[in-house]
């Protein structure tokens, strides 16, 4: 079980540098790695779980596509033809806010399913920890005189 606890926890620190904001760039390499070995994890618990995040972050992806198509129409044209690409600018800007939260959500509800299940490991182990405490006092007491 101890494994578990190690795999749950890589996957929280995964989750953290997997998921980055729009803005900020990517090393490719180690990024893409994180991500195939992210998604290879949810596949070998549950590929339904899998196919659902990969499906999320496609979304996302395309959304900053989008967004970031849309951003250069707006910053292409002059400042007297902006009001005609505001509309298409800020549908983008909601895309991308939908699809990010969407990401987001499962992300957390993964996270909390980890907690969770962290926490009852954290307890067996306790549990564990506290029958040896006992039956050490009990093997000491047979080693007194």
């Amino acid at each position: 079980m101890s494994s578990l606890l190690v795999a749950l926890v890589v996957i929280g620190v995964s989750l953290v540098t997997a998921v980055g904001a729009h803005a900020q760039p990517r090393s490719a390499a180690g990024d893409d790695e994180r991500e195939r070995t992210f998604v290879e994890q949810l596949r070998r618990e549950d590929p339904s779980v899998a196919e659902r995040y990969v499906t999320l972050r496609d979304a996302r992806s395309q959304a900053i596509t989008t967004l970031e198509r849309a951003e250069a129409q707006y910053r292409a044209v002059g400042p007297e033809l902006r009001a005609g690409f505001v509309g298409k600018l800020r549908e983008a800007q909601r895309e991308y806010a939908r699809a990010s939260l969407a990401l987001l959500d499962f992300l957390d509800a993964r996270d909390r399913q980890s907690v969770t299940t962290l926490q009852e490991e954290i307890g067996r182990i306790n549990r564990l920890l506290e029958e040896r405490a006992r039956t050490r006092a009990r093997l000491e007491d047979l080693l007194k005189p």
